[in-house]
């Protein structure tokens, strides 16, 4: 009975973090399409200067990091659609989670690249690069991979009993 109640938590919060990662996603997609509009417009209708300068630079960095951003927010997003419909920690789902993290890295990666090119190529004052991003795309792997072990664990006492 215990299963079947933990079961049920576990669909109840999925479905209110599924939520607010739904609002995310839309966020995400309005940050795109703003960041791309404020890189195109200036292109089309003003000179060759402004090709080159460190806000078009900025701007195509951050259409890029909202770009990965979306990917990460979807990942989660699909993550939480699956356990909110009850599919509990099979291969699919831990794969959505592994996926998450991976792309993490890979969002922490742009976001250093971005800060070092302003600082080194534009000049411009030395924005914090942290390691929050790289520390919780490791921890979504972490997890994955431990939930991969559990799942394995529990097939393996199945079959001996």
């Amino acid at each position: 009975m215990k299963i079947f109640q933990n079961k049920a938590k576990i669909v109840a919060v999925s479905k209110i973090v599924r939520s607010i990662l739904f609002a995310g996603l839309v966020f995400w997609i309005l940050g795109i399409l703003i960041s791309l509009v404020d890189l195109i417009v200036p292109i089309c209708f003003l000179s060759k200067d402004t090709l080159y300068s460190s806000t078009t630079f900025t701007l195509g960095w951050m259409a890029l990091l909202a770009s990965l951003g979306l990917i990460i927010n979807l990942k989660l997003f699909r993550f939480f659609g699956r356990l909110k419909n009850g599919y509990l920690f099979d291969a699919q789902t831990v794969g959505y989670l592994d996926s998450a993290g991976k792309w993490w890295i890979l969002f922490w990666l742009c976001e250093g690249l971005l800060v070092e090119i302003r600082y080194q190529v534009f000049q411009l004052k030395m924005m914090t690069w942290d390691s929050g991003g790289l520390f919780a795309g490791l921890i979504l792997i972490f997890v994955a991979w431990l939930l991969k072990e559990a799942q394995e664990l529990q097939e393996e006492q199945a079959l001996t009993v």
